[in-house]
């Protein structure tokens, strides 16, 4: 039994526990993977808000070209250049102040004479005029017309920028904004306040030559590549420190990040250069800076029947409010009513504002701790597309809730080994005992088939041989007889109980008196239980006790309660047998003074080969199928029997079989 619960616990228990653990483990890591997949998923919520974003910006700077190629197409350039700020005001419905710079850099429009009279016009000119003339380089955000509708070349690989892409494009501006910064202080302070008054009132110069103007800026270019080419190298350096060093800290955290992360960096790099820096290399694009905390978006064209010239608006943020909610998706009218979204998105501002929301209802909210967001980009700095959960403790409830589901599976699973295994041992306990039963079955059948063959063969030779007087024969005979009797119930019991156990036993059923049978069976019964010192006494009602059976089968059962009663009689030999009618039943009790059953025992005596005292050690001979067979053989006939102690000591064995009317079962029968 040790061995088989080493093996049990090795081989079944162990794995299941390991397996278990496993399970747990894996939950755990398919949780990780499942989170991370929707933050993923929601990250793409984000950057396409980001995307619709860049677009909304770059249909207006698309609005503003057609705009502009308008004018041209009804007027000369330098016309146009002259009175472009009014001129475009009536074209363009945008609230933007427009903007020429002529062939030689200078501010064509809006005049100084023009803004003399308009406060708006002399604050444009106080903080842009330096700029865009070239004289002063400003803390700017670039990007080309190419690039701004070209999401996937700028983003990261885990939401926002590729960093790759984004100091690629910061290098092609970065050696210009070093050369301008550099050299803007070097300038004569007389030259910058000409270059002021000729922006404040500009004048028609007239253009270099154009082989002059191509020397003069190949010229340029290559004096700025020999002078800045140093300045190259140090924007190479990894993205890692180039944030930790220069970058600066978004205004979101997400909460989706790194959890080596403590802050967010921007992949945002400004650029310190002049206007002619930013302009030299493409026909249009997008300039955004912030002047006094305020965020100004400024396109600019060169068209092509003037490359030498710049026409150009500068506008605030807020002068697009009404773009911003097209960012967003729309809400869709075959949802059910009344169901929530699972997120919330919004377009932040600079300032960690929403600017439009998705459901629109939405306003009080940590807009500063979102659960992914994505930069807009260099078209509008530092503002984010952001998504927030309705309920942010749903994906730990998730994950607890599946870890709860998969242990309770496990314990359970566990549960049911443990109580399989519990009853493979009780079994194997009840086989064990079962065969240990029958081991002594044998050794008691040896025992009880020795002793009558003794006695047969001994009382045979003493007639055999004439050793023993005349008038002893009929009483050895008698006990011959007795003793062939006993050997042939209990071989007859042996058999029987084999074909009860392969359900092979056959029933010559049909009406009958039960009296008859009790009659017959008791007259040849007493006979040796009085030589045997017995006293014994049949107390019966009235007959006929009609029922249905098996004649031979019901008077077994009676012989071996006798048998019973004769080899459990102690030292008070006594034995009754009691019939009666008990409602619709008709009972057969067989009473003793013997030593009873021991308390607890009462059901074990009918399994098959159990005795309740061991017969090799108590003298008390028998095989342990006496009382199961009876058992067997009433049941076979609807009926019981049943143990209760007797008054005064001894034991009490009731048998109890229906009863059939007389008129059922014919009269004949029964007379």
């Amino acid at each position: 039994m040790k061995k088989s619960i080493c093996i049990f616990v090795l081989a079944v228990l162990l794995p299941s526990v390991v397996l278990g653990w496993l399970a747990l483990r894996s939950a755990e890591e398919q949780q990780i993977i499942l989170e991370r997949r929707t933050a993923e998923l929601y990250q793409k919520e984000t950057e396409a808000v980001a995307s619709a974003a860049r677009t909304l910006v770059d249909d207006e700077r698309r609005a503003f070209a057609e705009a502009v190629r308008q004018l041209l197409a009804k007027q000369s350039p330098a016309q146009l250049a002259r009175e472009f700020t009014a001129r475009l005001a009536s074209q363009w419905p945008r609230k933007a102040i427009g903007f020429a710079l002529g062939k030689d850099g200078n501010l064509v429009s809006p005049s100084g004479n023009a803004a003399r009279n308009d406060a708006e016009l002399q604050k444009f000119l106080l903080k842009n005029s330096e700029f865009l003339c070239s004289t002063i380089p400003a803390t700017v955000y670039w990007v080309s017309a190419d690039d701004l509708n070209r999401p996937e070349a700028m983003r990261k690989t885990k939401g926002g920028y590729d960093n790759n892409a984004g100091l690629a494009q910061q290098q092609q501006i970065q050696a210009p904004l070093a050369a301008s910064a550099k050299e803007a202080p070097q300038k004569d302070a007389t030259q910058g306040r000409a270059q002021n008054d000729s922006a404040a009132a500009p004048q028609s110069l007239p253009p270099p030559a154009p082989a002059a103007a191509a020397q003069l800026e190949e010229k340029a270019s290559s004096t700025l590549r020999q002078k800045f080419a140093p300045l190259k190298a140090p924007l190479e350096k990894s993205n890692d420190n180039y944030l930790r060093n220069e970058a600066q800290v978004r205004n979101v955290m997400p909460q989706r990040l790194n959890e080596e992360s403590t802050r967010a960096f921007s992949q945002l790099v400004p650029a310190t250069a002049d206007f002619n820096a930013l302009t030299s290399d493409t026909s249009e694009g997008v300039v955004t800076r912030y002047v006094q905390d305020r965020l100004d978006i400024l396109f600019w064209l060169r068209p092509p029947e003037a490359p030498e010239m710049i026409f150009g608006c500068l506008m605030s943020a807020d002068a697009l409010s009404d773009l911003w909610p097209s960012a967003l998706p729309v809400a869709d009218p075959s949802s059910k009513r009344g169901s929530a979204p699972e997120f919330v998105l919004a377009l932040l501002d600079d300032k960690t504002k929403p600017v439009a929301t998705f459901p629109a209802s939405e306003t009080n909210r940590e807009w500063k701790r979102p659960f992914v967001a994505s930069e807009i980009g260099e078209a509008l700095p530092h503002w984010e597309a952001a998504l927030y959960l309705q309920r942010p403790q749903q994906l730990q409830e998730n994950a607890r809730s599946v870890r709860r589901t998969l242990t309770f599976l496990i314990v359970a699973a566990l549960g049911v080994i443990a109580l399989g295994g519990w009853l493979v041992f009780a079994d194997a306990r009840r086989q064990l005992a079962l065969a240990q039963k029958k081991t002594d079955f044998v050794s008691n059948v040896s025992h009880e088939l020795k002793t009558p063959l003794t006695s047969i063969r001994m009382f045979a030779e003493l007639m055999q041989n004439g050793n023993a007087a005349a008038g002893k024969h009929p009483q050895y005979l008698r006990i011959i007889m007795v003793e062939a009797e006993r050997l042939t119930r209990l071989i007859n019991n042996v058999l029987d109980f084999a074909r009860l156990e392969r359900r092979q036993k056959r029933y010559d059923r049909h009406p009958l008196d039960l009296y008859a049978v009790l009659e017959r069976t008791w007259e040849n019964h007493e006979l040796h239980l009085r030589e045997s010192g017995f006293n014994t006494r049949w107390q019966a009602a009235p007959p006929p006790y009609p029922v249905v059976g098996d004649e031979d089968a019901l008077a077994q059962i009676v012989v071996n309660l006798l048998s019973n009663a004769e080899k459990y009689c102690g030292e008070r030999k006594e034995v009754e047998l009691h019939s009666f009618v008990e409602g619709n039943d008709i009972c057969v009790s067989v009473l003793d003074r013997g030593s009873g059953v021991p308390t607890g025992e009462e059901r074990k005596i009918f399994e098959p080969f159990y005795r309740a005292h061991d017969s090799l050690s108590s003298g008390i001979q028998g095989s342990g199928l006496g009382l199961t067979l009876a058992q067997r053989l009433a049941a076979e006939h609807s009926g019981e029997i049943s143990y209760q102690p007797r008054a005064g000591g001894g034991s009490n064995f009731t048998l109890r079989l229906p009863l059939v009317p007389v008129a059922q079962g014919g009269g004949s029968s029964l007379s």
